[in-house]
């Protein structure tokens, strides 16, 4: 059985119980670990933080709740480093479950297959969105490798060679934590994900980080909104450019993968 960590903030008694229970309820028992609250930070004044390509990517500076969520899973990637362990379950609390995720997890895992991290994404937008199946897993559920990068840190399989390299990568920041793990091509992160999705967040909590960080309004204006829509227009380009090449320079490592396992190689 893998360690289960849970992001929570120290006062989210509520929370903490919620999830508690719910993973009790799913065969497993956790370990909280207290997350940053950034929601009072000064983002631009913390040393990691890039603001000239955030700002040139888009347009306004991460909100403190962000920098906070940040922090907190790179203080859970330095726990797994610290304490040796080979695979961890990262989860935030407002996560909630499939009954089928132990075993399809402990399914996964039996196989060997080497990886860095594994995204339980279980919205229906990423389940429409087009995907790799690679190989059966546990009633139904497929390991699969996704065309797009999705957000979302509600639920990671984290491996120690993922948690040392998102360390790494994480050490200077323009993005979101759930925008950073999707970004493979700049992380060198192998992560796949599992379909039918696995875990989806409970909406019926208030976000823990602040509602802030979904306001869009783009404060530029005269020549800096001019050199803006070119900076996000090359940053749009590159996004798109550094996805495909993650998911068809896999073809073979998944092909590979496939064949091992005596499936049929993926198309």
């Amino acid at each position: 059985m893998f360690p289960v960590y849970v992001i929570s903030l120290a006062d989210e008694q509520l929370r903490k119980t919620a999830i508690k229970n719910h993973l009790e309820e799913r065969g497993f028992e956790c370990e909280f670990f207290d997350a940053v609250d950034g929601r009072q930070m000064d983002v631009l004044s913390h040393p990691g933080y890039d603001g000239p390509r955030r700002m040139a990517a888009h347009g306004r500076h991460l909100k403190g709740g962000e920098l906070g969520c940040i922090l907190s899973h790179r203080g859970i990637y330095q726990k797994i480093l610290d304490e040796g362990h080979e695979h961890v379950f990262v989860i935030e609390d407002d996560a909630r479950f499939d009954a089928d995720t132990k075993e399809v997890l402990e399914s996964f895992l039996a196989k060997n297959i080497p990886y860095d991290m594994v995204r339980l994404l279980g919205s229906e937008k990423v389940a429409r969105g087009k995907h790799r199946k690679i190989l059966p897993l546990y009633k139904g559920h497929h390991l699969v490798r996704l065309r797009t990068s999705p957000g979302g840190t509600h639920a990671t399989l984290v491996s120690r060679t993922g948690a040392k390299k998102l360390l790494e990568s994480t050490q200077k920041f323009a993005f979101p934590i759930d925008t950073i793990l999707g970004r493979a091509w700049e992380t060198g992160v192998d992560w796949y994900s599992i379909q039918p999705g696995l875990a989806v967040q409970d909406l019926d909590f208030e976000s823990a980080i602040g509602d802030d960080r979904h306001d869009k309004t783009n404060p530029l204006n005269g020549v800096a909104k001019l050199k803006f829509k070119l900076t996000r227009l090359r940053f749009k380009i590159a996004e798109a450019l550094g996805k495909a090449r993650v998911y068809w320079g896999n073809y073979w490592n998944d092909k590979a993968v496939a064949k091992n396992h005596h499936q049929t190689p993926p198309p």
